[in-house]
């Protein structure tokens, strides 16, 4: 360090305790391990499973609410394609390789989860402009499964973003409050570690290496940052919402990544989604006698269900599964037969 690095503005607490600094640090790590990216690598391929299915009983849906037959075949090599990227991204991030998190001919993980996100996109939302429809015997249960993908990826997983000059992604604000409030935070936390070495960067050099970094100003919200990458910007933060400026910042180095390179992983990983939040599932009965759920819940019994308002829109679904959308729209599914 020289004598000019004593001048630079540094890191300082304000509306951040020293506890919130070491939730965000355990944050961090998860988002970024491999733990993280297995589980939606996972959830990727429960919902290929049922592609395979639709694919293998069903290769050519007749229109019902799509103009044109539904050729899932077609579709079939693309998805076996993304599978191959994520097992390999895995396989590399096992032996330490986290270049597969950058956005180039190295960074895998960019092409497997666009393309995965784009089903997530065509089955849920329609596609862009909210005009794609789908026909086949497992579309609603394709669409439930690619909507499980989608909310494994929300809570972890970095990637570097296609424009350079984007900002970090983490800020602190009321928003990273919120955020900490619904973790599943372990009984005891790691100390946030004290660097051996001072690394600085400035905004615009180029990083050292992959790990997790800190911008020296006030409540400074630590990122996790990509070796060989330029030091990106950091919204600026008032302390309860950004204001939309981009700061130049001094980055320090708080943590190496050298995880995996001995090819094992991190017992500290065991307990990175142990409580996560499963869909609670307490059935409703109506007048009738008749077991009825909503999308989201867990489906209690096996059986043929129905939407409430359109009995003619059927699934056959498993108990345990989650109860799917129709027509990309929450509803109340209720069984109708065994």
């Amino acid at each position: 360090m020289s004598i000019y690095d004593i001048f630079k503005t540094s890191w300082s607490a304000g509306t951040m305790t020293a506890v919130d600094r070491r939730k965000l640090f355990w944050y961090l790590k998860r988002r970024t391990s491999y733990t993280a990216w297995k589980r939606v690598a996972d959830a990727f391929d429960r919902f290929a499973a049922k592609f395979e299915r639709q694919v293998r009983e069903e290769p050519v849906a007749q229109p019902i609410r799509a103009l044109d037959p539904t050729r899932w075949e077609q579709y079939y090599p693309e998805i076996l394609k993304i599978q191959v990227l994520y097992e390999d991204a895995l396989e590399r991030i096992q032996q330490g390789d986290m270049t597969v998190l950058l956005y180039n001919e190295q960074g895998v993980l960019n092409d497997a989860t666009m393309l995965a996100n784009s089903w997530h996109s065509e089955l849920v939302n329609n596609g862009a402009r909210g005009d794609h429809f789908y026909d086949g015997i497992y579309v609603e249960e394709l669409t439930a499964a690619i909507q499980d993908f989608y909310e494994a990826g929300r809570d972890i997983g970095y990637l570097q973003p296609m424009l350079g000059d984007e900002p970090a992604p983490e800020s602190w604000s009321t928003f990273w409050l919120d955020t900490i409030a619904e973790l599943p935070l372990p009984s005891t936390l790691p100390d946030v570690p004290i660097p051996e070495a001072e690394v600085l960067i400035e905004t615009g050099k180029e990083l050292p290496v992959f790990g997790i970094y800190e911008p020296q100003i006030k409540d400074g919200c630590m990122n996790y940052l990509f070796g060989g990458a330029l030091a990106p910007t950091l919204w600026d933060s008032d302390g309860i919402y950004l204001t939309g400026r981009k700061l130049s910042v001094i980055w320090r180095l708080i943590w190496e990544d050298k995880r995996y390179l001995d090819g094992s992983i991190p017992v500290e990983e065991r307990l990175y989604f142990q409580e996560t939040k499963m869909p609670t599932a307490a059935p409703v009965l109506v007048e009738n006698g008749v077991i009825s759920a909503t999308t989201g819940q867990v489906c209690p019994k096996d059986g043929e269900w129905a939407v409430m308002d359109d009995i003619n829109a059927k699934s056959k679904l498993r108990a345990g599964e989650r109860m799917p959308q129709h027509q990309g729209r929450d509803m109340t599914w209720v069984c109708v037969s065994n």
